[in-house]
């Protein structure tokens, strides 16, 4: 007769190594599922990225890269629940709740998204938390609590793409609680630290055609324009040019 001690070692052996198998294959699956992606094979990496999530589905980094393909494809529907299995499985994971956030703010799910970014704000200070978190708040219609969030953003901003640098949306902000003047300094601190911002200098040319600076609002419409083409930098450049009196220049936009 097999001693009892024996047949409980072999019963525990056969459990623990097809576990330690699916690990494995979960490891690996991950593995192949950042190296697809990296090679722009975006469907194969989420497929292999699925497998391993199902094997582990503890793997905070792996739901975490799930949803960074998906938000990369523009699927922020997708992304939202990947991004917040991450988030609430591993919350100290970089950028996993700020992700989250991100994604429910794009999906117009701003209750949530101010949750989510607060959450962030208490595992790491960033700017882009901040700034998230007071495009929500004004969203809502709560601006005394967005503004010290866009001030905060702008004290922490790093070197970002520069069309998101908090400046320009503080200054929208400012614009649209009918502060034009006040605007004026943080669009100008974000064309120091990026010249060549369009939407920077979109919003800036705005502001100061609202307060009739005419010359210098076409200044600053015209280099958008030239960074980027837009149906919004035509019809303000037309309306510019309309009030200095220049029709055919303003007819011209109008016509773009």
């Amino acid at each position: 007769m097999v001693p009892a001690a024996k047949l409980k070692s072999e019963f525990l052996a056969a459990f623990l190594v097809p576990l330690a198998l699916g690990a494995q294959d979960a490891g690996s699956l991950y593995r192949d599922g950042l190296r697809l992606f990296s090679e722009r094979q975006p469907q194969a990496a989420i497929s292999s990225l699925r497998q391993s999530v199902a094997l582990e589905p503890a793997n905070a980094a792996a739901w975490k890269a799930l949803g960074v393909i998906h938000a990369s494809l523009g699927d922020y529907q997708s992304a939202e629940p990947e991004f917040r299995n991450a988030c609430e499985r591993l919350p100290s994971l970089e950028d996993a709740c700020l992700y989250h956030g991100r994604s429910l703010y794009l999906l117009d799910r701003f209750p949530a998204a101010i949750e989510t970014l607060r959450r962030a704000l208490t595992v790491r200070e960033s700017a882009e938390a901040h700034r998230l978190l007071a495009l929500s708040l004004e969203a809502l219609a709560r601006p005394a609590e967005a503004e010290p969030e866009f001030r905060a953003a702008i004290k922490l901003v790093r070197p970002a793409a520069p069309d998101e640098d908090p400046g320009i949306d503080y200054g929208i902000f400012l614009y649209r609680q009918a502060r034009a003047a006040e605007a004026l300094p943080p669009l100008s601190a974000v064309l120091v630290r990026h010249p060549d911002s369009a939407r920077a200098h979109l919003e800036l040319g705005c502001v100061l055609l609202q307060l009739d600076r005419l010359e210098e609002a076409a200044t600053h419409l015209e280099r958008s324009l030239a960074l980027r083409d837009a149906p919004r930098t035509h019809q303000l450049l037309a309306k510019t040019y309309l009030r200095q009196g220049n029709s055919d220049k303003a007819e011209f936009h109008l016509k773009r």
